[in-house]
């Protein structure tokens, strides 16, 4: 019987380039994020998912991934983390150009333009995500889906719109049949800044929302994930103080 798990699952923070005049102060993307990794920290949470656009560009430099990477370290559970369409895995990509791998052996960057999975046998786990090389209409985020482990949960990450039939003009489409028949146990989304429950047959989706914005409400989202094998996936969005 697999074991419980606690997931907290966010998207679409948007770190910015810090400008020489704001330096010394936390932007409200930034103080989101830590706001996020205290929540992990505080729910003792098993693992962090990171579902696109972590950084609202690729012109972020050494002082974001710095800024990410003394967040990171403050965990101890496995964090995973794809590219979205704002941060894709282009050639000029900062998941390219700084190696997410050296923050930490908890720290797993999916970034294989074909898909790939993390396995976390202590956890009973599988954890599947691809790179996000260039946002448009041929892209499928859901292509290249793996099979599930047998006796472990299996978790996915994609970036891109759910909609009704691949007939809308948008780019990177995900259908509710790809949900349905992906076989996964949660489906971790991101693109949409907005707590939207998108789950279909056996498989439970949602998009967390933008963790904070300067428009909107003055409070963090997130949602957080509970994987119980006797009653099954739950999802709860969370609004953070």
């Amino acid at each position: 019987m697999r074991r419980a798990l606690r997931i907290v699952h966010t998207s679409d923070v948007h770190l910015q380039p810090r400008s020489a005049s704001d330096s010394d102060s936390s932007s409200i993307e930034e103080t989101a994020f830590i706001q996020i990794v205290d929540h992990v920290l505080e729910e003792k949470a098993d693992a962090l998912l990171v579902a696109g656009d972590l950084f609202d560009s690729n012109r972020v430099g050494e002082d974001e991934f710095g800024f990410v990477e003394t967040q990171l370290r403050r965990l101890s559970c496995p964090v995973a983390l794809i590219p979205g369409n704002h941060d894709c895995f282009d050639e000029q990509s900062i998941y390219r150009r700084f190696d997410f791998r050296t923050v930490g052996p908890h720290v797993h960057p999916l970034t294989a333009e074909e898909g790939e999975i993390i396995r976390l046998p202590d956890l009973e786990l599988t954890v599947w995500g691809k790179g996000l090389v260039e946002h448009e209409p041929a892209n499928r985020p859901m292509a290249g889906l793996s099979d599930p482990d047998p006796g472990h949960w299996f978790v996915g990450m994609a970036h891109g719109f759910v909609v009704p039939d691949r007939r809308e003009l948008r780019s990177s489409l995900i259908t509710p049949d790809e949900i349905a028949d992906s076989g996964l146990d949660y489906l971790a989304l991101g693109h949409i800044h907005v707590f939207r429950d998108v789950s279909e047959g056996p498989t439970r989706a949602c998009y967390p929302g933008a963790p904070r914005t300067a428009h909107g409400p003055q409070t963090v989202r997130l949602a957080m994930v509970s994987l119980d094998p006797f009653s099954g996936v739950a999802v709860e969005e969370r609004n953070l103080d």
